[in-house]
């Protein structure tokens, strides 16, 4: 049986409102290399909304826009609230419901390392995600490219992968990062536009670079330059794709020294050069 006859409730009552259900067919690229949406909506819901399932090969992820919704999951009870997201393995009997009104997006995904991603953030922080307000666009993104066709398949699986990478890399600050390590980090997000030295950053929080770039590498799984990098890159792809500034004046905005430096590091980090990103990932955007 194909998985949207498995999925798909036929009936839910409780639904006061609703944008979807969107319906997406990834292409067979996809299907083995990338993240990939398969249906989505976003629902506004009161009581008797409730759904169960014992189990669903994919993943389902939700963004609470208002209101409460509350969750069964893997000998858990929890109550998401306003800008929380819930992250599931359907695989695992699993229960949603409302007990007053609320609003929300929600969609299911499969592909790429979705499962590996699904067991380490359960193993990190398990499946609440409370107050993650830079997300909530990413949701609507996914929402706008459910309906499209394979063109849109890159972008999907760009916008899936910043959201599963966002909520490990704050669910392992959350449960693993030391008030001073996250102060540092802190710092690094602020001025990572700036052509600041490790030397700073281990200045931030009274510490010599040695014993900072240790503490940070045991903390995070990451060096401070490891990390820095990091957020240049993201940052520049996030302009790449949602701007028409040149590579040159993307690379000076994220402190590369030059655009050749970025365009080394932006080639060894995803395969491709900055130019290749724009036309091909997102081309379906201009």
């Amino acid at each position: 049986m194909d998985i949207r006859q498995q999925g798909i409730i036929r009936s839910e009552p409780g639904i006061i409102e609703k944008e979807g259900i969107y319906f997406h067919t990834a292409s067979a690229f996809a299907q083995q290399h990338l993240f990939y949406g398969l249906w989505g909506a976003r629902y506004l819901c009161s009581a008797p909304y409730s759904v169960r399932r014992k189990h669903l090969n994919a993943f389902l992820m939700f963004y609470i826009h208002s209101g409460e919704m509350q969750f069964t999951y893997r000998d858990q009870t929890f109550t998401a609230s306003a800008d929380d997201i819930v992250l599931i393995d359907c695989n695992f009997p699993h229960n949603y419901y409302t007990k007053r009104e609320a609003q929300f997006s929600w969609f299911h995904f499969h592909g790429n390392a979705s499962q590996a991603y699904c067991d380490l953030l359960w193993k990190n922080n398990g499946a609440l995600f409370s107050k993650q307000y830079g997300l909530e666009k990413d949701f609507q993104k996914i929402m706008q490219m459910l309906p499209l066709d394979a063109n849109a398949d890159d972008r999907m699986s760009v916008v899936i992968h910043h959201i599963l990478s966002s909520l490990n890399t704050q669910g392992h600050a959350a449960h693993n990062v030391s008030p001073q390590i996250q102060a540092a980090k802190n710092w690094m997000d602020e001025h990572f536009h700036e052509n600041i030295q490790i030397e700073e950053v281990a200045a931030q929080v009274s510490l010599s670079r040695f014993y900072f770039s240790r503490r940070f590498r045991e903390e995070t799984g990451l060096s401070p330059h490891e990390y820095l990098l990091n957020l240049r890159l993201s940052y520049a792809k996030l302009q790449l794709s949602e701007s028409d500034d040149s590579i040159e004046e993307i690379a000076y905005d994220c402190a590369f020294c030059s655009a050749s430096n970025l365009i080394r590091a932006f080639k060894k980090s995803t395969g491709l050069t900055p130019y290749q990103f724009r036309k091909t990932v997102f081309i379906t955007t201009h």
